[in-house]
């Protein structure tokens, strides 16, 4: 593990963090109030849930493994 691969995860995890803060303030309440509106009309398809956990594992996991990824072509990419 080099340096470079390990400063590039941590700038991706903390860019993944603030990503989920996000949509977690401003995303979800709104998916939450139209799924509980399309209940009463039985049209209201994904749950917030699933799509939030989507979120949270894209932003937790893929994002400092992509982060550790490029960290290491950007270290060989400019020297």
């Amino acid at each position: 593990m080099s340096f470079a691969g390990l400063v590039g995860a941590l700038v991706f995890l903390a860019i993944g963090i603030a990503e989920l803060a996000l949509v977690n303030r401003s995303v979800y309440p709104s998916l939450r109030w139209r799924y509980e509106k399309a209940k009463t009309t039985q049209s209201q398809g994904v749950r917030p849930s699933t799509i939030m956990a989507l979120i949270k594992f894209q932003s937790l996991i893929v994002m400092p493994v992509l982060g550790f990824v490029l960290g290491e072509r950007m270290k060989s990419i400019l020297g």
